[in-house]
Parts: C-alpha cells; sequence; structure tokens
C-alpha cells in the first residue's frame, strides 16, 4: 500500500513536472523538430567529447552538441548488435520478444519489426510529423521473399514506408554488404531491369549480387547519405515538425574514409572515417542554422553498439591500428561488439535541445536507446502512450533532460549479446546469465561452452575484473529472478 507521504511526494513531483513542462510548450509553442543521429559501430571512447585525445582525432561538430546540451555517462544500446538496437529504438521493445532472439537479419531477409505494431515514426506522424529513414537499414523488407535475390529487384513491401516514414534512402544491410545497392523508399535505387550479374567480392568475401542498378561506391557512401539528408531537411518548411532518422555508415568496417578526409586524422583511417561521421553531422546542423530551425531542432546522437576491435588475427585491421596509435575506442570499458560486456552495450549519448536542455551538462542516469520512444512521446505530447503495448519497454528520460534533480524511472534494463545471452543492469549490480536462447544453433552453443554466470558491482568495479557471483550468491540469485520476471512479461513500462 503507498503510504500518505508517499502520495504527497508523487503529487509534488507531478506539479513540478507539469509546471516544467507547460513552461517549456511556452517557450516552444510549436513541436521541436528532431533528429535522431544513430552512429554505426561507433565506441565509447571515440569521440573527444567522451575522452578521445584530440591529437589523434578530432570531433568538433559533435563536440559542439555535447557543449550545447547534456551527455549521458550511462547510456546503453539493448544489445551488442545493430539489429536488436535499431528494433529496440523503433518499437520501444526488447527485441527478443520478437522472433529475433540472436544475432541479426540477414541480408535478404524479411522485415522484422511488425507493421502492426506501433513505432516512434508512426507516432510521429500522427501527430503531424513529416517523417524520414536515410541510412543504414539493416531491419529486413518484405515478408516471404525467401531470401531470394530475384525478389529485391521488384517492390520491396512492407518496408519503413510501413512503419510511419513518408521518406527512406537506405543502405540494406551493412557497409560493403553483397546487395552493393542502395533502396529508395520501396525499390532499389535506380533499378533499370530485373537483370543479375554477380561480381567481384565484398569485404565480406560475398560476390556482389550484381542488380542492374547504381553501385555503391564506399568511399562516397557517406557523402550520399548525407545529401539526401541535406536535402530532405531543405524540402521541409517551418510550418510542420520534422523528424529524421539519421543512420551514418561510419564507423562500420571497412574504414573507407572519404577522398576529403582521407589522411586528416591522427590515427589512420579509422580516425579518418570517425571525422567523416562528424563532418556529417556537422552539415546537419550548418543546413538547420541556414534554414533557421535549429533553435527549435532536438538532436540526439548515439550509437547503435560499441566499437567493433578484430582480433590479433587481423593486426593490419584499422581498428587496431588506430590503438596502436593510442585511441581507446572504447574507453576503459572491457569487450567491444558482439559481447556482453560494458565495451559492447555502453555507448555515447548526446542530447542538445536549445533553451531547454542545460548547455553543457552531464548526467549518470541509466538510460536505453529503448527510451528514446517514451522521451519522443513526454516531449512533443507530455504524456506516455495509454496502450502497454505501444514501447512496451522504454521509459522516459525527459525528467532527466529537464531537471538533474527529478527520479528518472529507469533502474533497470536488459542487455544483450550476438548469442542472445542476457545481462541484468539493477542499479549499480550486473548479472550475467549463462542460459542460452532457445533454437540456438548446435556452432554457437560450442562457442559458449565455457560461458558462465557472472555478477558485477559496477559502482566499484566498471571494468568487470572480479566476478562475485561465488561470493554473494544470494544478490545472484535476486537478479537471476527478476530477469525472468522481465523476459516472462510483455513490458516493462
Amino acid at each position: 500500500m503507498i503510504q500518505g507521504k508517499s502520495i504527497g511526494r508523487i503529487i509534488v513531483f507531478i506539479a513540478i513536472f507539469g509546471m516544467a513542462f507547460s513552461a517549456m510548450a511556452q517557450e516552444n509553442p510549436q513541436r521541436p523538430n528532431i533528429i535522431f543521429i544513430l552512429a554505426d559501430d561507433f565506441g565509447y571512447g571515440s569521440l573527444n567529447s567522451y575522452g578521445a585525445d584530440p591529437e589523434l582525432v578530432r570531433t568538433p561538430h559533435i563536440n559542439r552538441i555535447a557543449d550545447r546540451g547534456m551527455r549521458f555517462t550511462n547510456a546503453s544500446t539493448p544489445a551488442s548488435i545493430c539489429t536488436p538496437t535499431r528494433y529496440g529504438f523503433l518499437t520501444g521493445r526488447y527485441s527478443w520478444r520478437s522472433p529475433l532472439k540472436y544475432g541479426v537479419t540477414h541480408p535478404l531477409g524479411d522485415l522484422l519489426p511488425d507493421p502492426e505494431r506501433t513505432t516512434v515514426a508512426d507516432w510521429l506522424k500522427e501527430r503531424g510529423y513529416h517523417t524520414a529513414a536515410v541510412g543504414k537499414w539493416h531491419l529486413g523488407y518484405g515478408h516471404g521473399l525467401n531470401k531470394d535475390p530475384m525478389a529485391y529487384t521488384g517492390k520491396l513491401s512492407p518496408g519503413p514506408l510501413d512503419l510511419g516514414f513518408d521518406y527512406h534512402f537506405g543502405v540494406p544491410q551493412n557497409h560493403d554488404d553483397k546487395l552493393g545497392v542502395y533502396i529508395e523508399n520501396d525499390q532499389i535505387y535506380g533499378i533499370r531491369s530485373d537483370r543479375i550479374q554477380p561480381y567481384s567480392r565484398s569485404y565480406y568475401g560475398d560476390r556482389y549480387i550484381g542488380y542492374d542498378a547504381p553501385q555503391r561506391i564506399n568511399e562516397e557512401v557517406m557523402e550520399l547519405l548525407t545529401e539526401k539528408s541535406v536535402n530532405w531537411i531543405k524540402e521541409q518548411s517551418s510550418e510542420d515538425p520534422f523528424f529524421l532518422y539519421f543512420a551514418p555508415v561510419a564507423v562500420h568496417h571497412p574504414s573507407t574514409p572519404s577522398a576529403q578526409m582521407r589522411g586528416m586524422s591522427d590515427c589512420g583511417p579509422y580516425g579518418d572515417f570517425i571525422q567523416d561521421l562528424d563532418m556529417s553531422v556537422g552539415r546537419i546542423i550548418e543546413t538547420l542554422e541556414y534554414m533557421n530551425l535549429l533553435e527549435n531542432t532536438v538532436i540526439i546522437f548515439t550509437s547503435d553498439n560499441g566499437g567493433d576491435i578484430p582480433g590479433p588475427h587481423r593486426p593490419e585491421a584499422p581498428e587496431r591500428l588506430a590503438q596502436k596509435y593510442g585511441l581507446k575506442i572504447n574507453g576503459e570499458l572491457r569487450g567491444d561488439k558482439h559481447t556482453i560486456y560494458q565495451g559492447g552495450c555502453n555507448v555515447p549519448l548526446i542530447v542538445s535541445w536549445p533553451g531547454v536542455v542545460k548547455e553543457g551538462s552531464v548526467s549518470d542516469d541509466m538510460i536505453n536507446l529503448l527510451d528514446i520512444f517514451a522521451t519522443v512521446c513526454d516531449i512533443t505530447e507530455g504524456t506516455l502512450p495509454a496502450s502497454k503495448n505501444v514501447a512496451p519497454d522504454s521509459y522516459s528520460f525527459l525528467p532527466a533532460l529537464l531537471d538533474k534533480s527529478n527520479p528518472n524511472p529507469r533502474t533497470s534494463m536488459v542487455t544483450a549479446d550476438v548469442n542472445g545471452m542476457h545481462a541484468l543492469h539493477d542499479g549499480n549490480w550486473k548479472f550475467i546469465d549463462d542460459t542460452p536462447p532457445e533454437g540456438l544453433p548446435e556452432n554457437r552453443l560450442e562457442n559458449l561452452k565455457d560461458f558462465e554466470a557472472q555478477l558485477y558491482d559496477l559502482s566499484k568495479d566498471p571494468g568487470e575484473t572480479t566476478n562475485l557471483i561465488q561470493t554473494n550468491p544470494g544478490m545472484a540469485f535476486k537478479l537471476s529472478e527478476k530477469l525472468n520476471e522481465i523476459r516472462n512479461s510483455e513490458n516493462t513500462r
């Protein structure tokens, strides 16, 4: 039962929050534009504002977002690989509640999000926003295409246009994937016929499918994606708000910096590619400034997972070269992309909103990228979706953006690795479960034969060096039970 004092505190908080939102609404009579920038494989320590040495790499434009907004130190992705994070951001839902229990979508796989489920783009479009998704997609297209390359010469529906986006220009899967083309709206960009002529090989060793359409040139992808984003922004007016989901391919391998940026950093091509990303962000900011839209635009910058650091079998990889120069791609965190550790999931998160978010502020609150959905709802409507089926695992961190003293509703979250192994973060504690998901293939199970349950106190051991599961079995049991409750529920919000 809630006691009288607790009720009083709740009433006071609601009153304070209501006044804050009312004041915010008066300062911003029109709903703000929202630009969500989701970099690819961008590690926690790869920005100057997060500790990257400016003698090695420079990120002035993203630094500027941090200077003008709030930088989060405890932000996490729902998984250490990209598809689950992208799914989670769009739906506000853990991807392991979907058919995807581990790994990522196939290059020619079906659309993962259910078009019947409300996305953040749907929610905003219903409120008068113009919406676009430009950049890496990696959530599949169509249904029932059976991974048939020929099927991709026709209409790719359902797709982004069925998930609330008015416009889409995308890289289907990964930088230098075997499709080798762009997708515009619901078909291959510039396709001329249904002929296919396989040729050469991609970075991953697969032959390019060879669609009869303009082929991507790796060194020019970032420039074209930026150009498409800028041109779409130019089409917008100050009359109606807009939402742009910009998903750069940088800094996912292969490191292919533009001709303009090659050699400009001091830690090799990987650093150059980081600076390409920064330059793209700068062009978007400049466009907003020239159109007099910057002051009423929320800019959110983050990454889909931690940086990918190849093993010693690839000593000449650009990422390893950058490390040799001294760049700490994931800062002091353990692990990298694919892993269950902090280096795989902890990412930079910066939010700028002129006149609302305090400049140069820092928050240590626990944030998950699932929370973008609920926060956007809170920013634009002042409330969360009434149905728990909408953004079921998303919590609003608008209180943190408005006033650091307001309580953050998220106190726990689940993160996952490439094999679908789960960790529960609860306050300062992190419990890593050793139970693989159902249906995990034998080869993946073989890789997990030595995997053990783990327990860390991140407040004392942020580098996850000391497993406390033997010395604190009671805490491990408690967190294991809570993790199972979350997995057996349909929502956590």
